[in-house]
């Protein structure tokens, strides 16, 4: 078998690191490039109950070993080209002058030459370079001489070059080993001594900034190999996958393969625990290596056929792994199969496993207690690492909080929409995509607004970093929800209510539009309109942070850069969608339901702001102007509208020719003019026509008034 990607004191040829750095790529899945979205639950909440997601071989196979009690540090970087930490080490430690002469010493062409060139550096140095010159160049006794003599020497002087000098003895009798069909025992053993001591002389505290301790486990392993001792190899790269080597993981999985290959290996291993729990792992999450296809539908090889019979025979107090073959069985459609397991096991993967079984039988009340004894046997920090066949790319993933998510659609079908928030608020980042659909959609603004004032307060500030210091630059999940119900009253109307749940960077604006929204009503007609425009413009510039939908249609959680769909629950299995939750979605539907939509909100002010200035003011026409040119590259029929209305009733301007592309600011000084002056023109004119019935009137009234006053004086008879 390949020992993939060991780290040598002194670098293998170019050849054997390609090899191993192959292989390494072939072990993981390739993806295409593109925008990786964060997975959800809502999208398909059938799909999201009944199918179980898929594991990850290399969380499988770290914790196949318990936690080591000595922690050392592995140095795998697949991507450096072969020497190229020892060589940056070298130059650090060595100096300009010292790296020089290192590589004198490997470039010599014999011993003496070399030892001659090496003048200058310490005598461990020294020593080892002339080892490393020797092995290379196939003089083996020269190189153990070499090596020996670095051991040999105070421990004080072999601090540096102690263990990368035991390392090769270790290596050179591993060659020994390897070189033939017959071990020598007596080598192998002092190969096996030589690793050993590696990791000992690191645990009592001697540098290793080459990761040999890490990489040792693996070379013994080899040992067992080549002994045919399968269980005793796969201990080792246990506990090296245990330290975070990505090359004991991938030795596991190679090692899973080749016992699935033969069934003589496959039917002895199932015999030890250690090798039942990994063979379930790789059955778990790599069980599409043991199917094929007919007709496009999966079929298991006669090999997994006779593992699960093997599996189901065996004494469930012995077996290990039973939980993850049960997973295995209910991925792959054998329900039956995983209902014989799941029971033999009390593991939160087995309880995970019965709840979507008693789904698939019809008895919700054993699935939401299955799924509740699930979300308490998981611990909330165990992570399967990053899953990119499930869509979690980056972050990882959380089983307790996948697990809470599908709790949390089950209480949206009981029309439990707060413990929905609640379930997949505690989720986290992992289900926040169905946390804000619950929060924006379902929800009321009263509703949402009492769980974040009970449950949700506002953190800290976070500390200004600046771009140069890197760190974790993504919002806390309390700030994106608060900020969420802050946008849902700002939409609704709940000005005084909504600017406390904006974070401090977006306060200020959000302030200024609710202020421009209460100032507007108690002022006159051109204030009004300046106010409504200042509202329009803020909408238009800001509408994405403090007016817009965090999903559908403008997908702020994305930065409004992708349109994605609605979660419509007339879309899902009715059987998973809460009694009145289509009329509260309905309800809660975006005004108008159009992508960007805030951008129809700022035409739309501005459309008022023109009504409340004259109609032939330079500040009518510069509005819709502005109204046109944030709607035309999106909806030409809405952005037509305003035009439409600029033609019928605005003045001429010097730049309509580009209208709706280069708007000028309003001029509401002149438009006051205007009005002002329309007014007096219409009180002159109105003056004018009434002139005759005026006079008119007067005769009338100084007649009648001179006939009451002869009636007045006329004597009594």
């Amino acid at each position: 078998m390949n020992r993939l990607s060991r780290f040598f004191a002194e670098a293998p040829d170019r050849l054997r690191y390609a090899v191993a750095s192959a292989l390494l790529v072939m072990a993981v899945p390739a993806f295409a490039c593109g925008p990786e979205f964060p997975p959800d639950l809502l999208s398909d909440r059938h799909a999201s109950l009944f199918d179980l997601i898929d594991g990850t071989f290399d969380f499988e196979a770290s914790r196949l070993a318990p936690k080591p009690a000595t922690v050392f540090t592995p140095n795998e970087n697949s991507w450096a080209a072969p020497g190229e930490a020892r060589t940056e080490i070298e130059k650090k430690e060595l100096g300009e002058k010292g790296y020089e002469r290192a590589e004198a010493v490997r470039a010599a062409a014999d011993d003496a030459s070399a030892f001659a060139a090496g003048e200058g550096l310490s005598d461990e140095v020294r020593l080892y370079l002339a080892g490393a010159r020797a092995f290379h160049a196939g003089e083996t006794d020269v190189a153990r001489a070499r090596f020996d003599a670095v051991l040999a020497l105070p421990a004080d002087q072999q601090r540096t070059r102690g263990i990368w000098a035991r390392y090769m003895l270790g290596r050179m009798n591993l060659s020994t080993v390897d070189g033939g069909p017959e071990i020598d025992e007596a080598t192998a053993d002092a190969a096996a001594k030589d690793f050993q001591a590696v990791r000992a002389a690191v645990a009592a505290g001697a540098p290793d900034p080459l990761g040999l301790a890490v990489a040792s486990y693996g070379e013994e392993a080899a040992i067992h190999r080549k002994r045919g001792d399968t269980a005793a190899a796969v201990k080792l790269y246990a506990e090296q996958a245990a330290q975070g080597s990505a090359s004991g993981r991938a030795s596991l999985l190679f090692t899973a393969r080749d016992l699935f290959a033969d069934e003589e290996k496959l039917a002895t291993a199932l015999k030890d625990p250690l090798l039942q729990q990994l063979l379930a792992s790789y059955v778990y999450t790599r069980t599409g290596e043991l199917e094929g296809y007919e007709n496009g539908e999966p079929v298991p090889s006669e090999r997994l056929q006779s593992y699960y019979a093997a599996v189901e025979a065996a004494d469930a107090k012995t077996l290990a792994g039973v939980d993850r073959v049960a997973a295995a069985a209910y991925r792959t459609g054998r329900y039956e199969l995983a209902a014989k397991l799941a029971p033999r096991s009390d593991s939160a993967l087995a309880h995970w496993v019965r709840a979507k079984l008693a789904l698939r039988a019809g008895d919700d009340k054993a699935a939401v207690e299955a799924y509740a004894q699930a979300a308490r046997a998981f611990p909330r920090d165990e992570d399967w690492g990053s899953n990119p066949n499930e869509g979690y790319f980056y972050d990882g993933f959380k089983p307790a909080c996948r697990v809470d998510g599908e709790r949390g659609i089950l209480a949206l079908a009981r029309g439990d929409y707060i413990e929905a928030l609640t379930l997949f608020h505690a989720s986290g980042e992992q289900s926040w995509v169905d946390e804000a659909h619950v929060a924006e959609r379902v929800l009321s603004v009263d509703e949402l607004k009492q769980f974040v004032d009970t449950r949700v307060p506002a953190p800290p500030p976070l500390p200004a970093q600046a771009p140069s210091e890197g760190g974790d630059s993504r919002i806390p999940l309390a700030v994106q929800l608060r900020t969420l119900l802050g946008r849902r009253l700002l939409r609704a109307g709940r000005y005084d209510d909504a600017v406390a749940y904006f974070p401090a960077d977006l306060r200020d604006t959000a302030a200024a539009y609710a202020k421009a929204r209460t100032d507007a009503p108690k002022q006159g007609r051109i204030e009004q309109a300046e106010t409504l425009f200042r509202a329009a413009k803020l909408a238009r510039e800001s509408g994405m942070e403090i007016l817009g939908f965090e999903l559908a249609p403008d997908a702020a959680t994305y930065g409004g850069m992708y349109e994605i769909g609605e979660f419509a629950p007339e879309s899902q299995d009715r059987k998973f969608v809460g009694a009145d939750e289509a009329r509260r979605f309905g309800e809660s539907a975006p005004q108008p339901a159009q992508r960007f939509h805030y951008r129809y909100v700022a035409a739309e002010l501005a459309d008022q702001a023109a009504g409340l200035v004259p109609a032939r003011s330079q500040a009518f026409a510069a509005m819709l102007c502005s109204a046109t040119g944030w709607l035309v590259n999106r909806d030409v029929t809405a952005a037509r509208r305003y035009y439409d209305r600029y033609v019928a009733e605005g003045p001429y301007v010097a730049w309509a020719g580009n209208f709706g592309h280069d708007c000028p600011a309003p001029d509401f000084s002149g438009a006051a003019r205007r009005l002002q002056f329309e007014r007096i023109r219409w009180a002159k004119q109105t003056l004018r026509r009434a002139a005759p019935f005026v006079a008119a009137g007067l005769v009338v009234l100084v007649a009648g008034v001179v006939i009451w006053r002869r009636r007045r004086t006329k004597p009594i008879r």
